[in-house]
């Protein structure tokens, strides 16, 4: 029996962190037991299941607590990880397992501690700017095990000295897969989508890296079609998306919705689509893809990252210079020849990422150390 104690930095519905807690409610007990510490109190650590304990920041508490945190660390009272020291302690587990490259830091504490590690990296190149660099190379260097969410990176992680790696793609939860047909009705009818529009569907936070810039300029390249485009995805208030609000309506296109999904419609919203397009610059897999060709929705990406492991012929279209011009050339392809894209070939390739296959998988690489 081989306890763990999961490290994770925001407890919400991140694709890294919906993973780990499709993985924690999947696992065999009579195999693993598992603790959870997560910086922040998010809506994902409300459904935590009830055998696994959780551990929190002590930034992360009550007014006071935070504040009386904050002064003593400042006079050199290492109390973050003093917190972290108690709580293995506590615990005693016999590995840490850093869930994305945020946690990457507490890799040289498990060491001093004698708790061996192993790390989770969900991300490319532009996250590792979020580490430092003795932060990277400890982590690599010292885990047992690095998972990689696609074959590139795992050869990444070799680059950088992991010992031991395993390629263990995102996982979905096809059994929460909930659809109501009136339902998709009524969104069609409040996002005032024309009858027999195309609707493309991008997924995401509405920030740079996920192309949030370009999706106004590829409704504009495609304002010849009877096109509908929604993103779905939390909305920070940042200067970005100012400017892409600004822009929509400079463009003057009312076909394009920006909505934040409630974890209820998700399914809805998707079923509402008609084809998937990801604008990602840079996208380690994009758990979306799963959840789209689930529903038999053609894909559109680029030629990069998980979508070039995913997407194979009949599937969907990758584009190899995402421009605005490149995307509207492969979403014509798609609504001009749907004949060329098979809902069955989708929908079972997506259950070969389904939690119960893929939990096993997880649950087998760890047993494996």
């Amino acid at each position: 029996m081989k306890k763990i104690l999961f490290f994770t930095p925001y407890g919400s519905f991140t694709g890294s962190e919906v993973v780990l807690w499709t993985y924690l409610q999947n696992f065999d007990r009579g195999q693993l037991r598992a603790a959870l510490y997560s910086e922040q109190q998010g809506p994902l650590t409300q459904q935590l299941p009830a055998d696994i304990p959780l551990f929190t920041s002590p930034f992360d508490r009550g007014r006071f607590q935070r504040i009386y945190s904050k002064v003593t660390n400042a006079m050199g009272v290492e109390v973050y990880k003093n917190n972290i020291r108690r709580i293995q302690e506590q615990y005693q587990a016999d590995y840490w397992y850093l869930n994305t490259v945020l946690m990457f830091p507490l890799s040289s504490l498990a060491e001093q501690m004698g708790v061996r590690t192993i790390s989770h990296i969900h991300e490319l190149h532009s996250s590792f700017e979020s580490i430092g660099y003795q932060e990277m190379a400890h982590a690599m260097t010292y885990s047992d095990l690095v998972i990689g969410v696609t074959g590139q990176i795992c050869e990444l992680a070799t680059v950088m000295g992991a010992k031991k790696t395993a390629l263990l793609y995102p996982v979905v939860d096809l059994s929460r897969k909930t659809i109501s047909s009136q339902r998709v009705e009524e969104l069609r009818k409040q996002l005032k989508i024309a009858p027999g529009a195309f609707v493309w569907t991008m997924v995401g936070t509405r920030i740079y890296r996920k192309g949030v810039d370009l999706f106004p300029f590829i409704a504009q390249a495609l304002a010849d079609q009877s096109c509908h485009f929604i993103w779905m995805g939390n909305s920070k208030p940042t200067g970005l998306n100012y400017l892409v609000d600004s822009q929509v309506k400079a463009l003057n296109l009312p076909n394009v919705s920006f909505v934040d999904v409630q974890t209820d419609d998700y399914y809805n919203y998707l079923q509402l689509a008609d084809g998937l397009v990801m604008t990602s610059r840079e996208e380690p897999f994009g758990k979306i893809m799963t959840e789209a060709a689930s529903l038999g929705k053609p894909l559109v990406a680029p030629n990069a990252g998980g979508a070039r492991e995913f997407i194979s012929q009949g599937m969907g279209e990758l584009i190899d210079y995402p421009t605005p011009e490149e995307f509207r050339k492969a979403m014509l392809n798609v609504m001009q020849n749907p004949a060329a894209y098979h809902k069955e070939l989708l929908i079972e390739k997506s259950h070969q990422f389904d939690a119960g296959i893929q939990t096993k998988h997880w649950q087998e690489a760890i047993l494996a150390l």
